[in-house]
């Protein structure tokens, strides 16, 4: 009995939306499946939205260095993030793929054997299955810190819907420096810590140095070199700050420091999204 696809491809993500683009180009039968939004993390949750975020503080940084007057209108940059992203839906990419003539099959894809997935409680067959799922963000085994409510993922800060009074921030990648200038160029105060001495830690160290110089400037406070200890959450001694707000996460550092903001964005890397989708089932 003949396949009921020459291809699926396991995650509609920008590398499986792409690969199952070209691949319907050529003139095979791909099925596309997804269980979130088509486009994935980077369309919805990650480089279009954190890229829009930074642009008006960009700007508006640009103008006062060129002797100019500008603000950010924070209101409407969040109005623009929220088209930038289709308001969260992906029906235009629905349209896409019904145009070019691949079947979206919505749900959690698992692998059940050589040629075979299972989705939302059906079973398909194709020639070949593609796996492309993703990554999700890692939280560190902080004491206290995966004990927390409320704490922020690239997905939490990137759909921020106001700006944080002080955001903490756990880690000094890609992820942590853009939304910790982010946030900052909105108005809010921002703490950093990163356990390598530079930011950027996979990058040569003078391009961490130099970035870090423009992140300082721009009033972040960083810590490098130092690493969370503990991770809790207690009332504010400031009574202002505290009045209709949920407690202060607190951070404590192994130099003896202690931080505290409203919000807490872990941002520590990322490992592949594998667990349940069934490798076993085809000897992986």
């Amino acid at each position: 009995m003949a396949n009921d696809y020459d291809v699926i491809v396991i995650g509609g993500g920008s590398p499986g939306e792409h690969c199952a683009g070209a691949l319907a180009e050529g003139g095979l039968r791909v099925a596309l499946v997804e269980r979130e939004l088509v486009g994935g993390e980077c369309s919805y949750w990650a480089c279009i939205p954190s890229k829009t975020l930074l642009r008006p503080g960009e700007a508006a940084h640009g103008a006062r260095d060129a002797a100019a007057t500008a603000e950010v209108d924070v209101e409407a940059a969040l109005a623009w993030r929220d088209f930038m992203v289709s308001d969260y839906s992906d029906a235009g990419q629905e349209r896409w793929l019904a145009d070019n003539g691949i079947a979206l099959l919505r749900g959690a894809g698992r692998l059940a054997g050589p040629g075979a997935v299972e989705v939302a409680g059906g079973r398909y067959t194709a020639d070949h299955v593609v796996v492309a799922c993703g990554a999700d963000p890692i939280v560190p085994p902080i004491p206290g810190l995966r004990e927390l409510d409320g704490i922020w993922t690239n997905r939490e800060a990137t759909g921020m819907k106001a700006v944080p009074r002080r955001m903490l921030v756990i880690g000094g990648g890609p992820v942590g420096v853009e939304l910790a200038q982010a946030v900052r160029r909105f108005g809010g105060e921002v703490a950093l810590v990163e356990g390598a001495p530079h930011v950027l830690a996979r990058e040569p160290a003078p391009l961490g140095d130099a970035l870090a110089e423009v992140l300082c400037r721009d009033g972040i406070e960083l810590a490098l070199g130092a690493h969370v200890t503990v991770a809790r959450r207690e009332r504010s001694g400031d009574e202002r700050a505290a009045r209709g707000r949920a407690d202060d996460y607190v951070l404590e550092l192994d130099d003896g420091r202690e931080l505290r903001g409203d919000r807490l964005l872990v941002a520590t890397g990322r490992r592949p999204r594998v667990d349940g989708i069934g490798l076993e089932t085809v000897g992986i």
